[in-house]
């Protein structure tokens, strides 16, 4: 059975959900929304909802991650005989560093000493102009080196960590933002 409650709020339901939910910041607001402004409403939500839809629709790049390692860095090369899991490499989008910096990151499974890596990725890293920056910090199953660029805003981060399904491998990550 429907109440007289009901009846009487549902038109208001419906205006709210048209129109949002939500009010104008400041308390001395004007009253509800006219039909115009709910149509309009409408109309805009519908169209960021077809954008929205456009986006989202799987491009021929989108899916599983890429293992394409000729877009990185001659410097952000694989560790010799390891086995690509991912590679990457785009454009910054975060506020100030739009445009300016590149992401890069490269995810590989290395069957080698962490220190080997480490030496591996300090020379190729030294030679595009990165030095080590603060402490490598060492935990019970990773170790982490941070590098940054001596003349730009390039930070990479080297991470050796254990592969929890092969222990004599370890999965090697080297990633951050480069300026291209």
């Amino acid at each position: 059975m429907v109440t007289r409650a009901t009846v009487m709020t549902l038109p208001f339901a419906a205006a709210l959900a048209l129109a949002g939910c939500s009010g104008p910041n400041n308390e001395a607001a004007e009253g509800s929304p006219t039909p115009e402004e709910i149509q309009s409403s409408a109309a805009a939500a519908a169209t960021a909802d077809a954008e929205t839809a456009s986006s989202e629709q799987p491009s021929t790049d989108a899916g599983a991650a890429s293992t394409d390692v000729e877009d990185l860095p001659d410097f952000l090369k694989p560790y010799p005989d390891s086995t690509v899991l991912s590679a990457a490499r785009a454009k910054a989008e975060n506020g100030a560093d739009s445009g300016k910096l590149e992401q890069v990151s490269l995810v590989m499974s290395a069957q080698a000493e962490p220190k080997d890596i480490f030496k591996y990725y300090s020379k190729a890293l030294k030679k595009a102009g990165f030095e080590p920056y603060g402490d490598e910090v060492k935990t019970k199953s990773a170790q982490v080196v941070n590098f940054r660029h001596k003349d730009n805003e390039g930070l990479l981060v080297v991470t050796i960590a254990e592969d929890p399904s092969e222990k004599s491998n370890s999965i090697v990550t080297v990633g951050g933002n480069i300026v291209p």
